[in-house]
């Protein structure tokens, strides 16, 4: 008892939770060290982390606990400083393999961030457990960090409500965050559960173990790493229907999912953003299928079948930031590229592992700019934004705002910067929309059929830190660069180590 008392006699929520992200961390990489002895790997790459976590975390379990109260701007490091920590611990296994530092960071950077973007040329030629490890970035970083964050944030008194009230305008949130940490565990069981369906049904269309879970790991989690150096091309059409359908599952808002399976109250076509999406992926997939027959003739591209499947997949691929690929779709028709980085950009659905600004967020600036032109003809009227069943308050439409226009600075900040190094404008554009949008293959050499192996090393350390701002919805990233945050941060709260 004595010996208890000691060891939680230190109140820090940072470190604590510091400490259980690095052993959380470590624990996942069970399941490649155990690929590693299955294949005859080496098993150094995994074995020396676990044990390197596992030496610093259990110390900074035992000894600090949870404080009782936090400051947001605490919520804010732990938040953005998380993305950091597990970037580099989820690198050495790629260093310890071979790999440069910075290869490694940016490689373990894209897998956290679900971004998708790879440095690996030759992807066939790593070690099979590596690639485990590759895909389960993106799994863990798409629902595993993030549910995480939904558990613990209401505890830390500014979480889960502030969380989905960002990613989700459309949401009922306010009902929602009453019980934010018990629908939590049904967040994880529904990820969990389309993993296993997706699992199964690839096993059950004749895929290997190791190319199944992989694939599910990046499709669930709109990720997009693949095994395979053709991505979801190397294998049959009914697969890739099936990645098409779970693509579209893992960039629709959860909370919706959560209401249909929890709640017995399916309303996906009652959320107007669902309902864009929907659209705008139909509209898009139509007019790609009608330009590319108008262009090259259905025959040429082997049938009305194939020709619907690779426009539809390319489609939602981008459109939620998964970044698969069945062709490659530099190819296209001009104009279609340009729609598809477009809504690639955009995003998918608010509440969903897709990356981009997100099409809720989309929805409410035209509205608004809608309102303002208005207002010019009739400045004495009332026009509140509506979105769904209610009206946003002025906080709510100034942060939103705020969101798309910090993802635009970000993107031209990141644009020119990697024309100084060498990219050419066309690339460089195409990089900073995949790395800030989290979609991961661009344009040329970085397409998705190519890798970011030959970008300059300055170039890989801009578009690491651009998938790290984009992740964090860029605002989250741009206050810590405020004097104002480090001098709140390093002011003691009462009982604050």
């Amino acid at each position: 008892m004595v010996l208890t008392k000691r060891f939680h006699r230190w109140e820090s929520t940072v470190i604590r939770l510091m400490g259980l992200l690095l052993l959380w961390t470590s624990l996942s990489m069970l399941l490649p060290l155990g690929a590693a002895m299955y294949f005859q790997e080496a098993l150094e790459p995994f074995l020396f982390p676990i044990l390197t976590c596992f030496a610093v975390s259990i110390p900074l379990v035992l000894l600090f606990r949870t404080s009782s109260n936090i400051r947001p701007v605490e919520g804010i490091f732990i938040v953005s400083f998380s993305w950091i920590v597990v970037m580099f611990v989820g690198a050495m296994p790629y260093i310890l393999s071979g790999m440069g530092a910075v290869d490694a960071c940016f490689e373990s950077m894209s897998g956290f961030t679900t971004t998708g973007a790879s440095i690996m040329a030759d992807i066939e030629s790593w070690p099979s457990s590596l690639l485990l490890w590759r895909s389960m970035t993106q799994w863990l970083g798409g629902a595993g960090i993030i549910m995480v964050f939904v558990t613990i944030f209401p505890i830390l008194g500014i979480g889960g409500r502030n969380l989905f009230r960002n990613e989700g305008p459309s949401l009922d949130i306010h009902n929602f965050t009453v019980r934010i940490q018990e629908a939590a565990r049904e967040f994880h069981v529904i990820y969990i559960a389309l993993s296993a369906i997706m699992f199964v049904s690839l096993m059950l269309m004749g895929l290997e173990g190791m190319d199944a879970i992989c694939i599910t790991f990046s499709t669930i989690s709109t990720g997009g790493f693949s095994p395979r150096a053709a991505s979801i091309g190397y294998y049959d059409p009914l697969v890739q229907w099936l990645v098409i359908a779970f693509m579209f599952l893992g960039g629709t808002s959860f909370y919706l999912h959560y209401r249909a399976i929890y709640q017995r109250k399916p309303s996906y076509l009652k959320s107007t953003e669902f309902r864009w999406v929907l659209s705008i992926i139909l509209l898009l997939t139509a007019a790609t299928v009608a330009w590319r027959w108008s262009g090259f003739g259905v025959q040429d591209i082997g049938g009305f079948e194939a020709l619907l499947r690779g426009s539809l997949f390319q489609t939602v691929s981008l459109f939620t930031s998964t970044g698969f690929a069945t062709e490659d779709y530099a190819l296209y028709p001009a104009p279609i590229i340009v729609l598809l980085f477009l809504v690639s950009f955009v995003g998918a659905s608010s509440g969903s592992t897709a990356g981009g600004i997100k099409t809720a967020r989309i929805i409410i600036v035209a509205r608004y700019f809608h309102n303002g032109l208005l207002k010019m003809l009739h400045p004495r009227a009332v026009m509140p934004v509506k979105f769904d069943a209610g009206s946003l308050n002025e906080d709510g439409l100034n942060s939103i705002i705020l969101v798309v226009m910090s993802f635009v600075l970000v993107l031209v900040s990141s644009t020119v910067l990697l024309t100084l190094v060498g990219l050419t404008p066309d690339m460089a554009l195409s990089a900073s929309i995949s790395s800030v949008s989290n979609i991961g293959p661009g344009v040329g050499y970085i397409g998705p059929y190519g890798s970011y192996a030959s970008v300059d090393p300055l170039g890989k350390i801009v578009l690491t830190i651009t998938m790290w701002a984009g992740r964090l919805e860029i605002m989250t990233v741009l206050v810590m660069l405020t004097p104002v945050f480090w001098k709140e941060m390093g002011r003691r709260g009462p009982k604050q180590i």
